[in-house]
């Protein structure tokens, strides 16, 4: 029986007021949207059998009171954006466009994030300030687990999944950015630009590129140069980029790699906590890089980059610019236009693609016999036309490369590079003939 939340305790959840700030992470998202597009990206669950869309949306209806942070929708104050909770559930629909449009932000009916379904495929596509990668995805495998039980199954609750029953968290609720920032001084922001990837976008166009790993030849190549798969994945996509730049280079080539701070700092929060580093090689330094010399110019890199104090540094510097009186009593009109200068000439120069990792994504051996496989896809920006996400299930791994551009060498040679090396590679495409162009 689907519910009905017109007058309901669910409203009246004491963690979370009926209208609360964004976290310090989240604030940057709304500045930096278009008419056309905001930071949205996508979980999906390939299940075994076609998707009931009635038990589907009763196991989101479930999820209410257990995840308000998620059914919101934007307002605009006179100088800050804040969330405001809203009573509607129904979110589900059946997919009928391509993956990470913009999410209608201010939408007096529909919250922030969107659950769709077409014939296998459960998909959870949500609008970046609500939270980040590392919260949707337990909130889209609890869906999954409980669209499961609906179905019959007997699936236990264990885990990172959320239990639809417990109540929401006062842990779960906070900025976790706040609370374990501290003063710093001399904390500086200014980096080296990077090389810019070169593609023409099209318009209402949206590639994706999935390759399919076995996780064991990823684990074998990544033993023998003694590093982390990622650190690996990082360096064939730089190489990949090096290939494909016009030279010689006259910048650096680096790439942005988001990180989790959940597991440095002791935090259970749904919301954003999550920073970036970036990570690349000075491409005008030599002539004619091979990929072990990239290697060798990366190595170590990424983990002084996840590092406990260089994070405490990096977030706490964000919090204290965020709380200093002339930012925080500037006007949201002018603040909006700041914060975008700033997303667009600054932040977006530091890398050329981003490529976020998402780990294993577990579930109980009883859900995984009605589940096929994991995605994740990230959404362009004005500015950046191509991103790479990466997600497991133990055994396989998806590496996804989404473009709204035509051009396909970057994502070819990585693929190419892997396969030489041994790694068995299955490619599909949503685009067959995109494939084959230069």
């Amino acid at each position: 029986m689907i519910k009905n939340f017109q007058n309901v305790k669910e409203m009246n959840n004491v963690c979370v007021p009926a209208r609360f700030p964004l976290d310090n992470a989240a604030t940057i998202y709304p500045a930096c949207r278009t008419r056309n597009w905001n930071n949205v990206y996508r979980f999906a669950i390939i299940f075994k059998d076609e998707i009931n869309p009635v038990f589907l949306q009763q196991a989101v209806d479930d999820f209410y009171s257990r995840m308000p942070t998620y059914f919101v929708r934007l307002r605009t104050g006179a100088f800050w954006y804040y969330f405001e909770r809203i009573r509607h559930s129904k979110v589900v629909v059946q997919e009928d466009y391509y993956p990470c449009r913009a999410v209608n932000l201010f939408s007096s009916e529909k919250p922030c994030f969107r659950v769709m379904y077409y014939k296998r495929r459960l998909s959870l596509e949500c609008f970046h300030g609500v939270a980040d990668g590392g919260a949707s995805l337990i909130f889209i495998k609890s869906i999954a687990a409980r669209y499961l039980q609906l179905l019959g199954h007997d699936i236990e609750i264990s885990g990172d999944l959320l239990d639809c029953n417990d109540s929401f968290s006062k842990a779960e609720f906070e900025d976790s950015f706040k609370r374990h920032a501290v003063k710093v001084k001399g904390v500086k922001r200014k980096e080296a630009s990077s090389l810019q990837y070169d593609a023409d976008p099209i318009p209402n166009y949206y590639k994706v590129i999935h390759g399919l790993i076995p996780v064991e030849d990823l684990k074998a190549i990544s033993r023998e140069y003694r590093i982390t798969i990622t650190e690996y994945l990082v360096a064939v996509l730089l190489y990949a980029f090096y290939l494909d730049a016009p030279k010689p280079c006259k910048k650096p080539i680096k790439v942005s790699v988001p990180i989790s701070l959940r597991n440095s700092f002791e935090s259970s929060s749904l919301r954003n906590f999550s920073l970036y580093t970036n990570i690349g090689f000075d491409a005008p330094k030599k002539d004619d890089y091979t990929f072990e010399e990239i290697l060798e110019e990366i190595r170590g890199k990424l983990r002084e980059g996840m590092e406990k104090e260089a994070l405490l540094k990096a977030f706490s510097k964000n919090v204290g610019d965020a709380g200093n009186p002339f930012v925080r009593f500037m006007p949201n009109a002018i603040k909006r236009h700041v914060l975008n200068f700033g997303f667009r000439k600054i932040g977006q120069n530091q890398f050329i693609a981003s490529i976020t990792n998402l780990g294993i994504a577990k579930m109980p051996e009883a859900a995984m016999r009605y589940i096929d496989r994991f995605e994740v896809l990230l959404g362009e920006t004005p500015i950046k036309h191509i991103a790479i996400a990466l997600i497991s299930d133990g055994k396989n791994m998806n590496i996804s490369f989404t473009s709204n551009a035509a051009r396909t060498n970057v994502q070819r040679d990585f693929f190419t590079f892997l396969s030489q090396k041994g790694v068995k590679v299955r490619i599909e495409c949503n685009d067959k003939e995109s494939w084959l162009r230069q």
